[in-house]
C-alpha cells in the first residue's frame, strides 16, 4: 500500500500540506487504504477520511509494530561535505537503516554549515522511509565541531574510523556492540593532529581505491548494516 508520513490524534493520523500534495500526486481518494507513519516503532493501516488543500484525515484500522526499524543505535558523523552530497548520503543511510547522522567541521572541511537545510534532509529521510519501510526517520543533528565528536564518542561502544589502513572489517566482531560509531571525512581528509585525536578508534581500510567521501559513508554503512544485521 502507499506509504505516508502523519501526526496522531487519538484513533486518527493527520497528513500535513506536502504529505497531502504527494497524495494527490498518487491520485488516492477518500475511502482508500494506506500506510501511515508517526515516527514511532509503528506502522498503521488507515482508511482516508477526509482530503483537502490543507491536510487530509485518516482513520486508524489496525496498527502493528513495524519490523524494518534498525535493531542496533549506528551513528554516521559525517565530515560536512556539499550539500548535493549530504542528500545524497541521508537518502541512502536511512534506507540502510542507520539510526542518525551527525555533520561535523574539521579542520580540511570545504563545504560550509548551512542550517536552512535541515528541514529539507528531514524531509529526504521520511521519503526514504516510506521507500524501505522503516516508521523512524534517521535522526538528523545539526553540524558540530570535531572537538564535539570527540566527545560524542566516548558515548560508543565500538567506534569505526575509516583510515588509511590494511584492516578489513570482517576482522571485526560486532556480536557485543549495540552502539556503534563509524566517522567519515569530508572532501580534504583529517589534518594529522585530527588523526592522532583518532588514534585509539578502530581504524579500517575501504580497499586499494581512494573513495569520495559520499561513497566511503554508503559502502561502510551499508557493510556495518549487512554484519550487524541491522
Amino acid at each position: 500500500m502507499k506509504k505516508f508520513f502523519g501526526t496522531k490524534k487519538d484513533d486518527l493520523i493527520i497528513l500535513d500540506g506536502e504529505e497531502t500534495k504527494h497524495l494527490a500526486v498518487l491520485r488516492c481518494v477518500e475511502g482508500e487504504q494506506v500506510v501511515c507513519f508517526c515516527g514511532d516503532k509503528f506502522e498503521y493501516d488507515c482508511k482516508i477520511l477526509r482530503i483537502t488543500k490543507k491536510d487530509t484525515t485518516c482513520q486508524i484500522v489496525e496498527q502493528r509494530e513495524c519490523k524494518k526499524n534498525p535493531t542496533k543505535h549506528i551513528t554516521l558523523f559525517q565530515g560536512l561535505p556539499k550539500l548535493d552530497k549530504l542528500e545524497l548520503i541521508t537518502q541512502k543511510i536511512t534506507e540502510l537503516g542507520i539510526t542518525e547522522l551527525v555533520p561535523f567541521e574539521s579542520d580540511y572541511t570545504i563545504a560550509k554549515t548551512n542550517l536552512n537545510k535541515m528541514d529539507r534532509l528531514n524531509r529526504i529521510s521520511q521519503e526514504a522511509c516510506k521507500q524501505c519501510g522503516r516508521s523512524i526517520p534517521l535522526k538528523i543533528a545539526e553540524p558540530v565541531k570535531f572537538k564535539k565528536v570527540l566527545e560524542m564518542i566516548e558515548n560508543y561502544d565500538l567506534v569505526l574510523f575509516a583510515n588509511e589502513t590494511n584492516r578489513s572489517i570482517t576482522d571485526i566482531s560486532f556480536d557485543k556492540h549495540q552502539k556503534i560509531a563509524i566517522i567519515i571525512g569530508s572532501e580534504g581528509g583529517f589534518s594529522p593532529s585530527e588523526i592522532e585525536f583518532l588514534k585509539d578508534t578502530t581504524q579500517i581500510g575501504l580497499g586499494e581505491r581512494i573513495l569520495r567521501t559520499e561513497t566511503a559513508s554508503i559502502v561502510l554503512c551499508g557493510i556495518v548494516s549487512y554484519l550487524t544485521k541491522n
